[in-house]
């Protein structure tokens, strides 16, 4: 095979699935639509997009549809007519239609005589709105179509149901020979009605526009008005129908009814109407089914194209005052403003499921709010009352505090009687030497003074043991003050210091240098170093004299805590003792109450400290007390 013929080959493959796709594509067609007046009448545009979107879609393909405006409305004659026909034999004498489409009756003859003289075969779709034509005229050749009612006498029925208090009905109407034909027909199917309802009939057709719109302003109430169209008036004027319809509504003083769809809207109450967006379409599907070269029944009468609906204009309906009730059952309502239910219903569920959701919050946040407020007065009933029990408790642990004191002293009693008789005795003996220098000749004036000066001297020493056990001994409100740890250590050690001495137990006190400042009560103080001393003081009374020995030390531990010890050279805590020595009324001496260390330590814990006893081996009982110090501003 030579490289020629392959290229051939391949080329010829390569053009193949084009050969296909064209031979898979339906022919190009065109179909001439002869129009009875003007592409600009919403009736004939909406008529056309509608058959040429119908006759595409059926047909699969793309068709060219040429239109022509005949304008028989505005010009007519048998002059007119020949003088068209003659422009289309020449315009069309090298351009051949697949079909001829034509609307209304009174263009048939011509579009039959232009097919006569060009194009014999060519078949014929005929859109007329007589169904009797073929019964006045013989019928063509390969003509076939569809019959368009104008439904008139319906719509005055419907008229009638929305206004049954009507007793006269208007028809509006031009003067053109097509629109004076259609008015004949109309009137034949209302004279029944009329005669049935005993209407009057007031003819508005074949008038001026003029007096046309002077009549309808000035009808008697109880009339409807039907109207048709308005293409030429009674001096030959012609005009645009939706611009007559658009003055006709303005002028008109009683409700108007239509039977075409196109002008709905406008204020036409509604009607039987006609769709011509239906009619199109219809067309369009029975010429595609004719360019494709289905069976087609010619000898059939015009079939009637099923587009009549019954619509009502729910604006003009409220203009009018007639109620929805006395629409029909399946009467369509157009315009119908939605109601503020149907406009805004996702608005309105949302609005009040905010609103719900904002009650309910606000009853939870009420019940709340009352709860809250009821936790919040037994809360603070709850800490009246444990405000109350903690100053009963506080009071109570004055007083037993003062008991504990009261019976330490108690104790103490016959030491503080000795160191109290001490002064006591001197200030005898030196007031007795007094009394024998003031007989003696010549009196001694030196050793008066010394003497007076030492029995002055004892006398302080003597108050001030009273001083100090009359500040133990006193009862009061617990005071906040500022003090010397190392102060009320030297006052506690200055009142035991002869019940040592009389026990034969040597006191060591070790005082930190920087004197650390403590916030708290004195005396209350004073008695917890009291009760550590005294307990110190009994547990080496079990130890040989001239090994009795305290150790009192004051240290700060941290620049927040000071701490107090107390040691002794006893026999020390046994360990089994020692979680329980703090307990209230546990003692290990028989006549001991076991309240001391128990309110020593409720003592240390008000004031903000911690106190517990150790036992180190072979070293007695330490007992330390830690407390927080006070701000370093305050001075003792």
């Amino acid at each position: 095979m030579s490289w020629r013929t392959a290229s051939i080959l391949c080329f010829s493959l390569l053009l193949a699935p084009q050969v296909v796709a064209q031979e898979a594509r339906p022919a190009t067609k065109s179909v001439l639509l002869l129009l009875p007046e003007d592409m600009a009448l919403p009736a004939m545009t909406a008529l056309v997009s509608s058959l040429r979107a119908s006759l595409w879609e059926s047909w699969g393909g793309q068709v060219s549809v040429d239109i022509e405006s005949l304008d028989l409305g505005w010009f007519s004659g048998p002059e007119y007519e020949r003088a068209l026909l003659a422009w289309y034999l020449v315009k069309y004498r090298e351009r051949q239609p697949d079909a001829l489409i034509t609307f209304r009756s009174d263009t048939i003859h011509l579009t039959l005589e232009l097919r006569q003289k060009l194009w014999p075969d060519i078949p014929v779709i005929v859109l007329s709105e007589d169904e009797r034509l073929w019964e006045r005229q013989p019928r063509p050749e390969r003509v076939v179509g569809q019959w368009l009612k104008y439904d008139m006498r319906a719509t005055a029925e419907l008229a009638l149901r929305l206004m049954p208090d009507t007793r006269r009905l208007a028809f509006v109407n031009g003067s053109s020979p097509w629109e004076q034909a259609q008015q004949e027909r109309m009137l034949r199917e209302l004279r029944p009605l009329l005669e049935q309802r005993g209407l009057e009939f007031i003819d508005l057709s074949g008038l001026s526009l003029a007096e046309m719109l002077e009549r309808v302003g000035t009808l008697p109430a109880d009339t409807v008005v039907l109207t048709f169209t308005f293409i030429i008036d009674s001096t030959g004027r012609p005009f645009v129908p939706r611009e007559v319809a658009s003055m006709l509504l303005a002028a008109s003083n009683r409700p108007c009814f239509t039977v075409h769809e196109t002008v709905l809207g406008m204020g036409f109450v509604g009607g039987v109407l006609v769709s011509y967006e239906a009619v199109g379409q219809q067309l369009g599907m029975l010429t595609a089914r004719m360019l494709r070269g289905e069976q087609v029944d010619f000898s059939a009468p015009l079939a009637p194209a099923p587009v009549d609906h019954v619509t009502v204009d729910a604006r003009a309906l409220r203009r009018w005052g007639i109620t929805p009730d006395r629409v029909p059952p399946g009467v369509r309502l157009a315009f119908e403003e939605p109601s503020l239910w149907e406009r805004y219903r996702l608005y309105v569920l949302g609005a009040i499921t905010v609103s719900a959701l904002q009650t309910l919050m606000a009853v939870v946040l009420m019940v709340e709010r009352r709860r809250r407020i009821r936790v919040q007065a037994e809360l603070n009933e709850r800490h009246r009352l444990e405000k109350l029990a903690e100053i009963e408790v506080r009071r109570g642990l004055d007083q037993l505090a003062h008991v504990s004191r009261v019976a330490a002293l108690g104790e103490m009693t016959s030491s503080l009687a000795h160191e109290l008789n001490q002064p006591l005795a001197a200030i005898l003996v030196n007031a007795q030497a007094v009394r024998r220098l003031l007989d003696a000749t010549p009196m001694d004036l030196v050793e008066v003074r010394e003497a007076i000066g030492d029995i002055i001297s004892d006398d302080k020493r003597a108050g001030e043991v009273i001083r100090r056990m009359r500040t133990l001994l006193k009862k009061g409100q617990p005071q906040d003050d500022v003090l010397s740890l190392n102060d009320l250590v030297r006052e506690v050690a200055r009142l035991v210091a002869n019940d040592m001495q009389l026990r034969g137990a040597e006191l060591h006190m070790v005082l930190a240098p920087s004197r650390p400042a403590v916030r708290g009560d004195g005396i209350q103080l004073q008695q917890v170093m009291l009760n550590l001393l005294i307990n110190a003081l009994e547990a080496t009374s079990g130890v040989p004299a001239g090994q009795r020995h305290i150790w009192v030390r004051t240290t700060s531990s941290s620049q927040e805590q000071v701490e107090l010890s107390v040691q002794d050279s006893g026999a020390g805590i046994e360990p089994s003792h020692l979680p329980h020595v703090f307990e209230p009324f546990y003692s290990t001496k028989k006549e001991g109450l076991g309240m001391g260390l128990s309110i020593s330590r409720s003592i240390v814990v008000a004031h903000g400290g911690q106190l517990w006893a150790e036992s180190p081996p072979g070293q007695g009982a330490l007992l330390r007390c830690v407390l927080p110090v006070a701000p370093s501003n305050a001075s003792p």
